[in-house]
């Protein structure tokens, strides 16, 4: 290069091999924030953030919830690459660590100044700057660009390749990747590595984000500090939120930025202060303030939460909850996570609130704990803890203001240990409960013979038999003569204690433990199955000290055993037909029909237990399976008599591409001798059948789904009725609608419920949907529960506000309450599913749904 001042050089072209850089692109930040300015600041404001959106690439969907995406410049290295000889390849050009220059004008003195003026392009490991002059002083390693500066950093993609769909795999892997800028002044010293730059237009191609700056100091490799800065990740054309600081200090290499004085617009109108504001600039943990939410309720009227979280270590962590009432004093929650080594993990959960002004000036508080933890050394070892308190009843439903968490009746404590394997599974545990004060549909007081036993411990086992080609242990192997034989084995003991302060009823606390052993016979042939089962149960109960006292009685009089044999016969038969139900749909579906009558014989003679006390048994409900299962009773308290037979008929059709159309049963038992054990002696069942029950399944469409089962009483009435419509016309909307109708069934512990349910999630357009849930108890003649809401997404921000209607599940008689919550989601910032979480509980289907919702952004 000539050393006269400002030779002309005809656009030749610089390759100087030195290992600095000329300015700081690629080590702009991730993201950072803008604040407007005042005069003439503001056009140079808006000039270079009208630039930098050229950069914007739209998509052809006009509907689409993000209507483009940032791209990387490309300018025109032709030239460059004619000079090098490369023949236009450009992936030859740069030389890893190397800088390349191309302009209009150069001069060089070789002491202490270079300029290049004119289109100017610099160049390095896929970095760019492109600007009217950049002067250097080789001596100090100042260098400065002037005059509609560019910036472009693509890491990623070091030989300069622009591929705008490859993103990197994380944001840690590439802290300062994507970063594309337009400043009117840069300035950066290649010793210190430091920078200063003016007016700075950015935009963040890996979280999509844009923004200005006043001026911003490069303090040193990854740390940032910006003045009067603006941040959104709305499009350059759609801005409808951003937030205005005074200042940002950025960190790249901790993931956070620190704001002050920041608030957050809507438009142009302030929504929300924070003086600090510690944010996320990528997916690592770090302490800061998160985004705080607001809720309300009829009972416990406006609260106000701003959780602060602590990234205390990389195995444990806190999140600070402080929250502020506009009818009570303030309260302060905390969440404590942990992860260890060799001990497992858990969250600890507590709050406290003192003098509550609603509640009497008590202090009010809760404590959540759970702990999980797997072995090591030991496949399929697992252990657990849980712990739940609350100071009253009415905790979890005054601070819960939208109901959003399960309001139980029995909290638990509870200590476990689990082991599985391919044969053997294990469960011992000690359990125990806080028992909250409630009230029974009725109204009527929930009493202490209502309360669950506390099991101190208890222990279960369920053990499959191995066949002989498995060798248990090291020494014994299976004889295969039992190879034909499914032999299982069952074990349930344990502790049962449930103190009765309220004299409501004897306590009957005690040891009780239950065995069982089943042997069955499969035979399987192409027509059908015959499987005959033999079983022998045992039964052992003993009252403890305080129920021997309280009953009046003897140890010799307090301890009952009783060995019951059951045998059974199960079998069935397969008749399959090609073709649709009398070729109906044989044009449009084809596929095949499956016929398939079933009986089951079942004899268990009677033995007396009404002296045996019942600690966690009931009656299962009258369905289709439960005809064809062994016993009437949920739990190990009772051996039930049971001489009866069922017959049971299901059919199938199959279209031909594998979904089944229609697949219906139906069953009916009839008993050879009455039944005689019940949970107590209140319970009787004369009848000589169960009547007849039935379940349907049907999907008459492919977006039309019917599902329906039911039982009759052995005079003919209906005994129970439940139905469910789910119609889904598109992945993204979902209607449903479903009854209950059961009736008071004493026998079997039936309690009578009439009720309709109904759901709709449906899209207005690409952004807008409508969300909505009832209950209605058609028996009480009340709302149980109602839910409606409106939901907002784009690739700005996501606003969604609900309305509900409930009732205290724990006091359903009184007044129901009312709540309203506005939740709205930064993107880019905040995520939040609070209310979807509560809409998943609530409609079956609903998180496909929501997962379509989410998902179809540039649709």
């Amino acid at each position: 290069m000539s050393k006269h001042p400002k030779e002309r050089l005809a656009k030749r072209c610089l390759s100087i091999s030195i290992r600095t850089v000329l300015f700081g692109a690629g080590l702009l930040p991730m993201s950072v924030w803008a604040q407007g300015i005042s005069g003439h600041a503001i056009d140079q404001k808006n000039d270079a953030l009208e630039r930098l959106s050229g950069y914007y690439q739209a998509l052809p969907h006009t509907d689409a919830r993000c209507q483009g995406r940032w791209t990387y410049p490309t300018p025109d290295r032709s030239s460059l690459a004619k000079q090098l000889g490369a023949d236009n390849d450009t992936n030859s050009i740069p030389k890893h660590g190397s800088y390349h220059a191309q302009a209009d004008y150069g001069y060089y003195d070789n002491d202490a100044y270079a300029e290049l003026s004119g289109n100017v392009i610099l160049e390095q490991n896929g970095q760019q700057v492109l600007a009217d002059k950049i002067t250097f002083n080789p001596k100090t390693g100042d260098s400065r660009a002037m005059g509609r500066v560019l910036f472009n950093d693509n890491p990623n993609h070091p030989d300069g390749n622009q591929n705008h769909h490859k993103h990197p795999q994380s944001k840690h892997d590439a802290p300062n990747a994507g970063m594309i800028g337009i400043a009117s002044e840069l300035n950066y010293n290649a010793n210190t590595q430091t920078a200063n730059a003016k007016d700075v237009a950015f935009a963040s191609i890996a979280i999509g984000a844009h923004g200005h700056a006043k001026h911003m100091q490069k303090l040193s490799n990854g740390e940032y500090k910006m003045d009067e800065v603006m941040f959104t990740t709305c499009p350059p054309t759609q801005r409808k939120w951003h937030l205005d600081a005074d200042s940002i200090e950025i960190d790249t290499k901790t993931g956070r930025a620190i704001a002050k004085n920041s608030t957050l617009k809507i438009k142009d109108t302030p929504v929300f202060y924070l003086p600090y504001f510690n944010f996320p600039i990528d997916d690592r943990r770090a302490s800061g303030f998160l985004l705080p939410t607001a809720g309300m309720n009829s009972s416990g009227g406006l609260k106000v939460t701003a959780p602060y979280y602590l990234n205390l270590a990389p195995n444990f962590d806190a999140t600070l909850n402080p929250t502020l009432f506009n009818n009570r004093n303030p309260m302060l929650g905390a969440e404590f996570r942990y992860l260890t080594k060799n001990y497992g993990s858990g969250i600890l959960d507590v709050s406290y609130l003192p003098n509550d002004r609603k509640h009497g000036d008590t202090n009010r508080h809760h404590v959540f704990y759970d702990h999980q933890w797997r072995a090591k050394h030991i496949n399929n070892l697992t252990a657990h803890a849980i712990y739940r308190h609350v100071s009253d009843s009415d905790y979890l439903s005054d601070f819960d203001a939208l109901g959003l968490k399960n309001n139980p009746l029995n909290l638990p404590r509870r200590i476990g240990v689990n082991y599985y394997n391919e044969y053997l599974t294990a469960d011992l545990r000690a359990e125990t409960f806080q028992t909250l004060s409630g009230k029974n549909s009725d109204g009527s007081p929930i009493q202490d013979k209502d309360k669950p036993y506390s099991r101190l411990p208890q222990l279960t086992i369920n053990f499959i038999l191995p066949k002989s080609t498995t060798t248990m242990g090291k020494h014994w192997k299976i004889p295969s003569s039992f190879d034909r034989f499914d032999i299982t084995a069952r074990h349930n003991s344990g502790y049962f204690k449930k103190t009765i302060a309220s004299n409501s009823t004897t306590e009957h606390s005690g040891v009780r433990v239950y065995n069982q052993l089943t042997a069955s016979y499969p035979i399987l042939k192409n027509w059908g199955y015959f499987t005959p089962t033999i079983s022998l149960h045992h039964l052992y109960a003993s009252y403890d000290k305080d129920s021997l006292v309280a009953r009046g009685i003897d140890k010799t009089e307090g301890h009952h055993s009783v060995f019951v044999p059951q045998l059974s016969f199960d079998t069935a038969a397969f008749f399959e037909k090609s073709g649709s139900p009398f070729g109906w749909f044989d044009k449009k579906w084809g596929g095949y029909q499956v016929l398939s009558p079933r009986l089951k014989y079942n004899h268990t003679p009677y033995k007396d237990q009404h002296d045996i006390p019942n600690f966690e048994t009931a009656f299962a409900a009258i369905n289709y399976d439960q005809l064809l299962a062994d016993s009437w009773f949920l739990g190990d308290d009772r051996i039930q008599d049971l001489h009866a037979i069922t017959p049971a008929i299901n059919y199938r059709y199959v279209d031909q591409n594998g979904q089944t159309r229609f697949d219906g049963s139906m069953a009916q038992q009839f008993y050879l001798s009455d039944l005689k054990v019940g949970l107590d002696d209140s319970q009787k069942h004369g009848d000589k059948s169960s009547g007849m029950a039935w379940k349907i399944s049907t999907q008459p469409k492919d977006d039309l789904w019917i599902d329906t089962d039911g039982s009759f009483t052995p005079n003919h009435h209906l005994n129970h009725f439940t139905a469910q419509i789910r119609y889904q016309p598109s992945e993204r909307s979902l209607y449903g609608i479903g009854l209950i109708n059961r009736k008071h069934n004493h026998a079997f512990g039936q309690l009578p419920l009439q009720a309709y349910t109904a759901s709709a999630i449906f899209p207005i357009n690409n952004r807008w949907r409508l969300l909505s849930q009832v209950q209605f108890d058609r028996r009480n003649d009340r709302l149980l529960d109602a839910l409606v809401g409106i939901n907002y997404e784009d690739c700005c921000y996501g606003l969604s506000v609900y309305a509900r209607r409930y009732r205290n599940s724990l006091s359903p008689d009184i007044k129901a309450n009312h709540a309203i919550m506005a939740e709205i989601r930064l993107n880019g910032i905040t995520d939040s599913s609070r209310l979807s979480r509560l809409m998943s509980d609530k409609v079956v289907g609903y998180d496909a749904t929501q997962d379509a919702w989410q998902k179809s952004i540039n649709k």
